[in-house]
């Protein structure tokens, strides 16, 4: 006689069933890890931005920007520019994560010194869609005195 081979349809909605619960338990944290992770990226970049700009003034004797394409919101993107003349060294893309990412200033010039002409903050945060952030969800990047940027957890 033979015997069918597979599995049926009762064993089949159980494993699917199962799926599903798991699924529903790991989505909320799946969704902070995701936010967690475009925020790091963020600010990863803009530290590493930071530094080139800082450095490539030093290094030509003539001041840098990095500023933002518009006003101080830097999720839609910002430039490293050579103030004289008016040339772009570097440019980031706009950000389609879901993050809130502004900047106390539109710009920051970095003089031929490597020191920054405004004390500026940026702060990184999860987008309105992650239901109550934590600390460690967040990124504050500061200028200090000397130009450098330093980098915690926390909004600023």
């Amino acid at each position: 006689m033979n015997r069918a081979r597979g599995f049926t349809l009762p064993e089949m909605l159980t494993v699917i069933g199962i799926i599903g619960i798991l699924a529903a338990f790991a989505f909320p944290a799946m969704t902070k890890f995701l936010a967690t992770q475009a925020v790091r990226s963020a600010s990863y970049d803009l530290f590493a931005d930071l530094i080139y700009a800082r450095s490539e003034a030093i290094a030509r004797g003539t001041a840098v920007s990095l500023q933002a394409v518009t006003s101080t919101d830097y999720k839609l993107g910002y430039r490293v520019m050579l103030t004289t003349p008016a040339t772009i060294l570097r440019e980031q893309p706009a950000r389609d994560s879901q993050i809130q990412f502004t900047g106390s200033q539109g710009q920051v010039v970095f003089d031929r010194s490597g020191r920054a002409s405004t004390q500026v903050f940026f702060n990184i945060i999860p987008a309105a869609n992650v239901t109550d952030p934590q600390d460690y969800m967040k990124r504050c990047i500061r200028l200090d005195p000397s130009g450098r940027p330093r980098s915690t957890e926390g909004a600023c």
